[in-house]
């Protein structure tokens, strides 16, 4: 009983802490990186019931310049299949991260597509 303990007790330790403190999540048998993450892709969905936005896209890859992909967090489509816009559910930390400012910025030069960071 007292072993049992003790291992339970390590394993958690073992868990590493994400960097930015956020913790992964599940919705609608979804899962998503972060709890912010989460409720931007809810937001989304209102929309979709609405009839504002034909659909939702996840994990969308865009590929830039020397072999570098940038994945945006969400692509909408509006119902006339047009992109209504890319989103990126971000923190105040992770939108000071240096890597994804010159990602943004390539995404913007390359496809002239604005990122929208919720």
């Amino acid at each position: 009983m007292i072993q049992a303990a003790k291992i339970a007790e390590e394993a958690e330790k073992k868990v590493k802490r994400q960097k930015y403190g956020n913790r992964r999540v599940e919705v609608d048998g979804i899962k998503f990186d972060s709890q912010h993450e989460a409720n931007v892709y809810q937001e989304l969905m209102l929309r979709v019931r609405a009839g504002e936005l034909k659909t939702v896209c996840r994990q969308v890859k865009f590929d830039l310049p020397g072999g570098i992909v940038y994945i945006a967090d969400f692509v909408t489509i509006r119902p006339d299949m047009t992109v209504e816009g890319v989103y990126d559910a971000k923190s105040e930390a992770t939108k000071q991260n240096r890597v994804y400012i010159n990602k943004k910025k390539q995404v913007k030069a390359c496809w002239g597509i604005e990122i929208r960071e919720v």
